[in-house]
């Protein structure tokens, strides 16, 4: 009721000033105009008199003219003369007297018609304001009744932040409590942790004590039974050696053991397992077909789909339990090796994935796409835990023990990225886009594919300086994804050409080693087998052709690991060749080994 009164009063007084305001307006451009009329009435009475006046002097004229004709008199003739010369005088100057009045009067009407006008132009504004008054008395109706209404909702914010101040004190109160037992089980926590430790460190010390125990044993065994297995003679052939045992070779495979139609389109990626045997290809008909390579056979496993596009890269993870594969429709997906099922789909990219690689474990996923990004990925929570903006179009990536991220891009650079950082901490820049990347085994050189149609490799422990470039006059690159990939041995780089020949150069020459010709088409990728005994290439027109070596009399020198227990063994040795006789086309082979015995501690 009091705000009622108080917006009433407001009103009024308003009203008030406009109305003083509106009056003294009146008076300031009325007073003008009512001397003006006052004096022109004047005048205008002032010459009607003049005008009756001269009307009666020339008519006293006239008789007296007419008296003077007829008396004839000249006394009186110049009585009437002198006193016609006089009241013509007097008509004279009365005469100027109405010149100037109607002179007067001209201006004066002037400055009516002038007045007039200022004054209808003074009412319009007046009209307007008391338009543009009537309009802000409606606004301010209008806004009395929205502070009505605020002022409603205020009281009901403020009742409700009471109630809140209110719930926030008491919550306070609980936290202050939970906050004191929180401390309290954490000093018991870390007492705990101090307990577990110790045990665990007791414990480590008796399974290392075990361990060493074991290792004494199955060392002396093991160097018996190579002792025993090196006096033996002992009969192979080409194939099995090949196919069933982990022998790394330093020889190159030229022999095509088999040759077939992988996809309906084109093949993008090869990829062998780390058991070397089995393949992945990746194709244009959106599938990753899975083929399991015999001794003279490769036949097909299964096919994983799933993918909405063509398949731009492939990886199997360390275990060769699953497969990575990047895809054309924004996409990255993870199937389990063994049921064929599709686990994990990340999506978060807004162009083509042309790269993925696992980062260190399987729980980490590192993708470069079209779009200019890369993008870090946890399994676990299925999500994107980190993205970095390199500015380009990422062509191939690989990574270093899951922390450094390596990156070939549209806009000729190699990119360093470490995962904990948002920017790239070093650059190199080729002569040409880069179009894939991979790593020596031993972790120590890069190999980079460029358009200008050459490869280069890196030299990673010094400085990350480029120490060789391989080049030849019939190697052309065929596509910006071409890919190119080191032997496991590290002595010899392989890649597809337009014309369809892989090219086989070693890497202490940089001279071309073999020219591999099978192909009808541009090569796009190729694949070494992880012992080197085997070489897979693909091409444009869904043909993929596995190399082998022709037979062992190819085998220089080998390389044996032997995983048992906690121990690895590696057997590095060569073979010499020796015919028993004309009818029987094997060989016998006699290994020399030097022997290297690691061995791994529980932590």
């Amino acid at each position: 009721m009091a705000g009622g009164l108080a917006y009433s009063n407001i009103e009024l007084s308003i009203r008030r000033v406009i109305f003083k305001e509106i009056e003294k307006r009146n008076y300031r451009e009325k007073e003008p105009f009512e001397i003006l009329i006052s004096t022109y009435n004047k005048l205008f009475d002032a010459v009607s008199e003049l005008r009756h006046e001269i009307l009666l002097l020339t008519i006293q004229n006239e008789k007296l003219r007419q008296e003077n004709l007829q008396n004839g008199q000249g006394t009186l003739e110049g009585k009437v003369t002198e006193k016609s010369s006089v009241l013509e005088q007097k008509i004279y100057s009365l005469q100027e007297e109405l010149t100037n009045l109607h002179r007067r009067k001209g201006e004066h009407a002037q400055q009516i018609v002038d007045l007039t006008s200022k004054l209808q132009e003074t009412e319009k504004n007046l009209n307007l304001k008391e338009t543009l008054l009537s309009e802000a008395e409606t606004k301010i109706i209008a806004l009395k009744d929205e502070k009505k209404q605020l002022e409603i909702s205020l009281s009901e914010t403020e009742g409700g932040n009471q109630v809140l101040r209110d719930e926030h004190q008491a919550l306070q109160i609980a936290y202050a409590s939970i906050e004191e037992k929180l401390k309290i089980l954490h000093y018991e926590n870390i007492a705990l942790v101090e307990r577990l430790m110790a045990y665990k460190a007791h414990d480590a010390e008796i399974l290392n004590k075990e361990n060493e125990h074991f290792v004494k044993i199955k060392q002396a065994q093991m160097q018996k039974e190579l002792e025993e297995a090196a006096s033996e003679v002992k009969v192979v052939t080409a194939d099995r050696l090949l196919f069933e045992t982990p022998l790394l070779s330093s020889s190159i495979p030229t022999k095509v053991h088999s040759k077939f139609d992988a996809h309906e389109g084109e093949v993008n990626a090869l990829q062998f397992n780390a058991a070397g045997r089995m393949l992945a290809s990746g194709g244009g008909d959106r599938k990753i077909k899975l083929w399991d390579i015999g001794q003279n056979t490769c036949s097909l496993r299964g096919s994983l789909t799933g993918s909405n596009a063509g398949i731009t890269s492939v990886e199997f993870d360390a275990n060769g339990s699953l497969i990575l594969a990047a895809s054309n429709d924004f996409a990255t997906r993870v199937w389990t090796v063994e049921d064929q099922r599709l686990r994990h789909t990340l999506t978060g990219h807004s162009g083509k994935v042309l790269a993925a690689r696992f980062m260190g474990d399987t729980s980490m996923v590192v993708t470069g796409s079209h779009d200019r990004t890369l993008k870090i990925w946890d399994l676990r929570s299925r999500a994107c835990i980190a993205t970095k903006f390199a500015g380009s179009s990422c062509n191939d990536l690989v990574t270093i023990d899951g922390v450094q991220i390596l990156s070939g891009h549209f806009d000729k650079k190699i990119r360093f990225w470490d995962q904990r950082s948002e920017t790239s901490h070093n650059e190199i820049l080729l002569q040409g886009k880069v179009t894939s990347l991979d790593l020596s085994r031993d972790r120590n050189y890069l190999l980079a594919c460029v358009r200008d149609d050459s490869l280069v490799t890196i030299d990673l422990r010094m400085n990350q300086k480029i120490c060789n470039s391989f080049t030849d006059d019939e190697f052309h690159v065929a596509c910006d994804w071409n890919r190119a990939a080191f032997s496991s041995s590290g002595e010899y780089i392989s890649v597809g050409s337009t014309d369809g020949t892989v090219f086989i150069f070693n890497t202490s020459t940089t001279v071309v080693e073999q020219r591999l010709k099978e192909h009808s088409s541009a090569v796009i990728a190729v694949a070494w087998h992880p012992s080197d005994f085997a070489l897979a290439s693909c091409d444009k027109t869904k043909r993929v052709v596995i190399w082998t070596l022709k037979s062992l009399n190819d085998i220089k020198n080998f390389m044996v690991h032997l995983f048992l227990g906690n121990s690895i063994y590696t057997i590095k040795g060569n073979a010499n060749k020796k015919k028993q006789n004309k009818n029987r086309p094997k060989y016998q082979y006699r290994q020399h080994f030097s022997i290297s015995v690691y061995t791994s501690r529980f932590i």
